[in-house]
């Protein structure tokens, strides 16, 4: 080989170095830019597809990330993270989406139950927004499509009798409901006793058939004269046989023991009021005509007990309605549930929201679970199962592993992660796929705020890193205000105002109440309690 030759090679022998290195890098990053440009194709395609859109932010490397409402609102999904990770916001982009398409939006319709309280108000003021935007017939329109249920609101009420019977179920089926209800989450230490529930059964049979609310359960336990004008009316043999054969064999602590689980109830003055009303709303009518619905079980005076007694009384009533829906409805809905994990609790809770995601989606109806953390608060693994196979989408931001761990085959590896090591001049080696899955896991516990994994289970088999967008509200003492005054404005959400509920609970009760008694529960209860108290003592 002659001199210029070798000449050559060793000049170009850097270039050649050069691009190897960088052809050897590019082909080490192949599988990234490979699952990038995947995903970048996913929401190209869903971003350029028909429909209303809702923008939840953009991927780690700045792709908007731009979602057909229909991919959110007509399925299940669930988005978990702890305390500030971003959870409420995220899901307020969604309900900002529809709501800003409304009222001309029907096919599509939300509601919300919670029982912290943050994502009822925030919704609440979304809709105050909305409706200052608005004008004249469009501003009633959706004025009129608004219900909303908050049990710790003193000055605009909502009827909510537990005991008005839905319109499209047996009695003894809802009484069976009820009661179980009742049964299992009554704030109390200790289980209803077995001759309490066989009381507490003829007591709502008799309540509900006369079109009574629950606050009277106390005057029909120890009220002659009103028990006897019940029992006259009934024409439920059970109850009758009951009240009038064997009420008299119950012990006094068996009725007082019951009497004071069902007080611990009416503690709270709006949920005193609320329970108080002689009708209840109906989850099947509100879904079917697109209704946003707005369901408060928080409040600084309702217990914790409590909150979880109203959310399930709800949950029953929207699982009824959901199954008395008729088939592919023209309305779509989806319930928006936070505190979800409260959802699970007891064994007919779970077996109701198996119904739900199994079967909901015949019936137009989804749910969008929220909660901080589902494996912990479901202990049933084959009911976290039927969860996890059901839901078609998911936003997983900062919580622990054990609970992203269904996501755990969907992050997105490289499969080009270097291992540490504390020799420079050892050879690099890589971390395995699994192994990289493994890190991507234990590092869900220390994601940003508002930062997590979207994963469309029925488009991608990769999740995609995402960081959601900031919603604009009012902070502070502005935001307070704000919610307040919706919160206590009876002209939204379909409400009465404390004078007219009062009126009317009082034309009522002159129906049933000897002449002279008072209609002020508190007033009563406490006048019931003396007399007994002093009863007793005797």
């Amino acid at each position: 080989m002659s001199s210029l030759v070798r000449l050559a090679e060793r000049a170009a022998r850097p270039r050649i170095e050069r691009a190897t290195a960088r052809y050897l890098s590019s082909l080490a990053l192949q599988p990234a830019r490979a699952s990038r440009r995947s995903a970048d194709a996913l929401l190209a395609n869903l971003g350029a597809s028909p429909g209303p859109k809702v923008c939840l932010g953009e991927a780690d490397w700045g792709s908007p990330v731009s979602l057909p409402l229909e991919e959110l609102v007509k399925a299940c999904g669930i988005m978990t993270g702890g305390m500030g990770a971003g959870k409420t916001m995220a899901a307020c982009l969604v309900l900002d989406a529809v709501i800003a398409r409304l009222p001309e939006m029907r096919s599509l319709a939300f509601g919300v139950l919670d029982a912290k309280g943050e994502l009822f108000d925030r919704a609440l003021l979304l809709l105050g927004r909305r409706l200052d935007a608005l004008n004249g017939h469009a501003r009633e329109e959706l004025r009129k499509r608004i219900v909303v249920i908050d049990f710790s609101a003193r000055h605009a009420i909502t009827p909510y009798n537990i005991l008005a019977r839905w319109p499209y179920t047996e009695p003894d089926f809802f009484l069976t409901s009820r009661l179980e209800t009742l049964k299992e989450l009554l704030p109390t230490d200790g289980k209803l006793s077995l001759r309490g529930a066989v009381v507490l059964r003829n007591a709502l049979a008799l309540l509900s058939e006369a079109g009574l609310p629950l606050t009277y359960i106390g005057e029909l336990l120890s009220s002659g004269p009103l028990r006897a004008k019940l029992v006259a009316r009934s024409k439920n043999p059970y109850a009758r046989e009951f009240f009038e054969g064997r009420m008299d064999q119950e012990g006094k602590q068996t009725i007082a023991a019951l009497r004071a689980r069902m007080d611990s109830l009416f503690a709270s003055d709006g949920v005193r009021l609320a329970l108080s009303g002689s009708t209840a709303p109906d989850f099947r009518r509100l879904q079917n005509e697109g209704a946003i619905v707005l369901v408060n079980c928080a409040g600084a005076s309702i217990t914790r007990g409590v909150r979880m007694l109203l959310q399930g009384l709800v949950l029953s009533d929207i699982r009824q309605a959901i199954f008395a829906r008729p088939n592919q409805p023209p309305v779509s809905y989806l319930w928006l549930a936070d505190e979800a994990q409260n959802f699970f609790l007891t064994r007919q809770q779970q077996e109701n929201m198996a119904d739900v995601l199994t079967m909901g989606r015949s019936f137009g109806s989804f749910f969008c679970f929220l909660c901080q953390n589902l494996t912990t608060a479901i202990p049933d693994s084959r009911i976290l199962e039927t969860l996890h196979t059901n839901i078609r989408w998911s936003l997983t931001l900062r919580g622990t592993p054990r609970d992203a761990q269904f996501l755990r085959a969907a992050l997105p590896v490289s499969g080009r992660r270097q291992r540490p090591s504390a020799n420079p001049y050892a050879e690099p080696s890589l971390y395995s796929p699994e192994e990289e899955r493994s890190l991507l896991l234990d590092g869900v516990a220390h994601l940003p705020d508002r930062t997590g994994y979207l994963w469309l289970k029925t488009r991608s088999a990769e999740a995609i890193r995402i960081k959601t967008r900031a919603l604009e509200l009012p902070e502070g003492e502005d935001y307070r205000q704000a919610v307040e005054t919706l919160r206590e404005e009876p002209t939204i959400g379909d409400r009465m105002s404390l004078g007219e509920y009062e009126r009317m609970i009082e034309e009522r009760d002159r129906a049933w109440r000897e002449p002279g008694e008072t209609s002020d529960l508190a007033e009563r209860l406490t006048r019931r309690y003396r007399e007994e108290q002093l009863a007793w003592q005797g």
